[in-house]
């Protein structure tokens, strides 16, 4: 994983160690503005390509369960930012718009909105892809955002890089399907549905931005991490052997 890339997925995540000062009534209600903001683009993404997968959804209820808590102070904030989340969700098409208004809202600055697509970025790639679908939802928000197709660009190559690996059969050559099948935790007579589930519940357990929800460690991130280059090498290998 390049440098670049980890500060890009160490920077996406900046919302969920976001420094919340409750004070005044004004105060609060500007932290639930911004909840309700990054739930919605979060529901759009989401749901962009019809569907949201379990890994999705698992993060989302973290989400939900980290804004709640940053966001506190506030009777019923957490059912509130969940009906926003099942409303924005059935509503992809404005997701130019919400992101426009958010940044308009709250004045955010570049460096922000580029935190904030990574991490938008970073559900979107949960499962390994970006289909056609979630690109453009996540094109508009870039664009909302005020980033422009260059950068845009760059952000999604490096995630691809990262998440792609197990489509580059150069990888593979130092990694037999023992090694595969060990890196996993699979039987070698595992079905491949048997091994993409697990590979999926891996995903769950190594992916930075679940572990940065729960607030672990720097070094616990950077560890699991590797870990899921890994996986995603073992299972591309498998992948491979299946011709799938």
């Amino acid at each position: 994983m390049s440098g670049v890339l980890f500060l890009l997925i160490l920077g996406g995540a900046i919302f969920f160690f976001m420094s919340v000062q409750i004070g005044n009534n004004r105060k609060k209600q500007a932290n639930v503005d911004e909840a309700k903001f990054l739930v919605s683009l979060l529901a759009k993404v989401a749901k962009s390509d019809g569907r949201v997968s379990e890994l999705e959804a698992r993060l989302i209820t973290q989400v939900l369960d980290d804004l709640s808590q940053k966001v506190s102070g506030v009777s019923g904030v957490r059912e509130y930012l969940k009906e926003v989340y099942k409303s924005q969700k059935e509503n992809v098409d404005n997701a130019y718009e919400t992101a426009r208004n958010y940044k308009q809202s709250f004045r955010l600055s570049y460096k922000i909105c580029i935190a904030r697509l990574t991490y938008f970025l970073n559900l979107a790639y949960i499962d390994g892809e970006l289909n056609e679908s979630e690109r453009k939802v996540i094109t508009n928000i870039a664009y909302g955002f005020g980033i422009g197709k260059e950068t845009l660009d760059e952000i999604i190559a490096d995630f691809a890089n990262f998440y792609g690996q197990e489509f580059n059969t150069n990888l593979y050559l130092n990694l037999n399907d023992k090694d595969a099948y060990e890196v996993l935790g699979v039987d070698k007579n595992a079905s491949f549905d048997e091994i993409k589930q697990r590979y999926k519940e891996l995903v769950r357990q190594y992916h930075p931005d679940i572990l940065m929800g729960r607030g672990e460690s720097k070094e616990v991130i950077e560890r699991s991490t590797k870990k899921l280059q890994e996986i995603n090498e073992a299972y591309g290998r498998l992948k491979e052997k299946f011709g799938v």
